[in-house]
C-alpha cells in the first residue's frame, strides 16, 4: 500500500513537471523563431542595401568600374580601369572643362549653322536654333543638364574657333592631365571608333573639373529654367542623371549622390560618372560599358544607375576613416638644452592624419615611424617648432605624413646657456689650450733655467769674495809677524 502511494506520489510530481516546463519550451522554440525571422529580414535588409557585397565576391555587372575616395585619392575598387572603352556623353565633362577654363559664364554665344550639322537627329537635344542667343553657363547647363549634342559644338567653335580646332584642345589637355589611353574625336561623344578613353583617363578629367566650384554646381542640378532667348521661350531641363531624382517612380534615385554626367550609345552602353558623400566619405563612382535590359513588363532597365549605387555601398560598407595620428597625443620628446624649466619638450602631430582604411584591416600592418631632426635642440623654444616628421605606412605603402611640433614654449636659461659655450668653446678649440699649456711649461722651463744659472753666479761671487776676503786676512797676518 505504502509502495502504491509513493508510486502515485512519483507520477504526480513528473505531470507538474511536464506542465510547468511545456511553456518553456514553447517559449524557446518562439524565440528561436524569432531570432530567424530577425535574421532573415537582416539578411534581406543588407541585401537590399548592397552592404551584401563583400571585398571577396564584388564585382560590377559593366565592361570597366571605377572607385576613388577623392579626399586621399586612394582607389579603393577597380575593373578594368584602364582597358579601352567608348565614352558616350561622359565625354561632356572635358568639353565643359575647357568652357570653364578658356571662357566667361556672361558670354553671350550664337548658335551657327555649322553646330547644328552632322548630329543624329535621334540623340540628346535641348532643340537649340541657329541663330538663337544665350549665355555660355546657360549652353553649359543645357550640356550636362539633358546632355545636348549641340550645346557641345557650340561650345566648341565658341571657345576655339571651330570644331576640329577644340578637339585638338581637348586631347592636348587629356594630355596634361596624365592620361595615357584616351584619343577624343569630337565634343560630345557621339561614337566614333577613334573617340575612346578609359575608366582611370575619365577619374582624372573628372577630378580636374571638380575642382571648379561651378562645375559642381552645374552636375548636381536636377531641375533648371533656361531663361527665354531671342528664339525660344523658357525651357525646363531635367537631368538625365536618376541618381539625383528623388521621385516615387524612379527606383534609381540615390540621397548620397551628388552629380556628375550619364552617357549612352549602343557602341558604348550605359555609362555614369558620379560622386557620392556619406558622413566624411567623399566618393567618386564610374561604370562604362553596363547593360540596357527590358524585363517582361516591357519597362527598360538601365544597369548603370543600380550598378554605380552597388559601387558606392561597396565603398560605404566596407571602409571607414581612422584617426591615426592625433595633434592631442604628443608621439616622442626631444631634449633641451640650457633651458629655464623642462630639460625636453614633447612634440605631437601637427594634424590629425585619418586614413580610408578597411573595416576590420590588420592593426599589425599599421606602422609609424618617426624621424626627429636632432635628438637635443637649443633653449628657446616656440610651441609649434617643426622638430620631426611622421610616416604612416599600411602594408608597406606610405599612406599619411605629418610634421611634428613642439607642444610648449621652452625658456632659456642664460647661465646655462653662458657655462655651455664655455665648454662648447673649450670642446671646440682643446688644441689652443694643448698648445698654451706647452708654451707655459715651455715659459716656466726658460725661467727656472735662468734663475738656476743666477744662483750659480751668485754662489760664485759668493765664493770669490770668501777668497778675496780670506787672502786679505792672510796678508795682513803676514805683515804682523814680520
Amino acid at each position: 500500500m505504502k509502495k502504491s502511494r509513493l508510486l502515485c506520489v512519483i507520477l504526480l510530481l513528473a505531470l507538474l513537471l511536464q506542465l510547468f516546463s511545456l511553456p518553456a519550451m514553447a517559449t524557446d522554440t518562439e524565440a528561436a523563431a524569432a531570432s530567424a525571422s530577425a535574421s532573415a529580414s537582416a539578411s534581406a535588409s543588407a541585401s537590399a542595401s548592397g552592404s551584401a557585397d563583400s571585398p571577396e565576391n564584388f564585382t560590377v555587372a559593366a565592361k570597366a568600374a571605377l572607385l576613388i575616395d577623392l579626399n586621399s585619392g586612394r582607389t579603393l575598387y577597380e575593373q578594368n580601369a584602364d582597358e579601352k572603352v567608348y565614352p558616350a556623353s561622359l565625354t561632356k565633362i572635358m568639353t565643359c572643362l575647357l568652357a570653364l577654363e578658356n571662357g566667361n559664364l556672361s558670354d553671350v554665344v550664337t548658335v551657327s549653322e555649322s553646330a547644328l550639322s552632322n548630329l543624329d537627329p535621334s540623340s540628346s537635344t535641348a532643340n537649340l536654333k541657329a541663330g538663337e542667343q544665350m549665355t555660355l553657363e546657360n549652353i553649359l547647363y543645357c550640356m550636362m543638364v539633358v546632355s545636348a549634342n549641340e550645346a557641345c559644338d557650340v561650345v566648341a567653335e565658341h571657345i576655339a574657333g571651330s570644331i576640329p580646332a577644340f578637339v585638338e584642345m581637348m586631347n592636348a589637355r587629356a594630355a596634361e592631365l596624365g592620361c595615357t589611353g584616351t584619343h577624343f574625336a569630337n565634343p560630345h561623344g557621339l561614337h566614333d571608333e577613334n573617340h575612346y578613353t578609359t575608366a582611370h583617363d575619365l577619374a582624372l578629367i573628372t577630378e580636374a573639373a571638380l575642382k571648379s566650384e561651378t562645375f559642381k554646381q552645374i552636375t548636381s542640378t536636377v531641375k533648371y529654367t533656361v531663361p527665354a532667348t531671342n528664339m525660344s521661350d523658357a525651357r525646363e531641363l531635367e537631368t538625365t542623371n536618376k541618381l539625383l531624382i528623388d521621385s516615387n517612380n524612379n527606383p534609381y534615385y540615390y540621397p548620397k549622390a551628388t552629380g556628375i554626367k550619364t552617357g549612352y550609345t549602343s557602341y558604348a552602353g550605359r555609362c555614369v560618372i558620379s560622386t557620392a558623400k556619406d558622413g566624411d566619405m567623399y566618393l567618386l563612382g564610374i561604370v562604362c560599358g553596363a547593360d540596357t535590359v527590358t524585363l517582361d513588363s516591357g519597362v527598360t532597365e538601365m544597369e548603370s544607375f543600380p550598378e554605380c549605387i552597388r559601387l558606392f555601398n561597396y565603398g560605404f560598407d566596407n571602409y571607414s576613416y581612422v584617426t591615426v595620428l592625433s595633434t592631442l597625443y604628443p608621439v616622442a620628446q626631444v631634449s633641451v638644452a640650457n633651458s629655464a624649466g623642462s630639460e625636453a619638450v614633447a612634440v605631437a602631430p601637427a594634424e590629425d592624419v585619418r586614413l580610408l582604411l578597411p573595416n576590420g584591416y590588420d592593426q599589425d600592418q599599421l606602422k609609424t615611424e618617426i624621424q626627429l631632426t636632432q635628438d637635443t635642440v637649443e633653449a628657446p623654444v616656440s610651441a609649434g617648432t617643426v622638430l620631426g616628421t611622421d610616416t604612416v605606412t599600411y602594408n608597406g605603402e606610405i599612406v599619411g605624413k605629418t610634421n611634428l611640433t613642439a607642444i610648449a614654449d621652452v625658456a632659456r636659461s642664460e647661465i646655462s646657456a653662458a657655462a655651455s659655450d664655455t665648454s662648447t668653446y673649450i670642446q671646440r678649440n682643446w688644441w689652443k689650450w694643448v698648445v698654451l699649456v706647452i708654451v707655459l711649461l715651455v715659459v716656466a722651463f726658460i725661467v727656472f733655467l735662468v734663475m738656476l744659472e743666477m744662483r750659480r753666479k751668485k754662489r760664485r761671487r759668493q765664493r770669490l769674495e770668501q777668497r778675496r776676503r780670506a787672502l786679505q786676512e792672510h796678508s795682513r797676518d803676514s805683515g804682523e809677524e814680520s
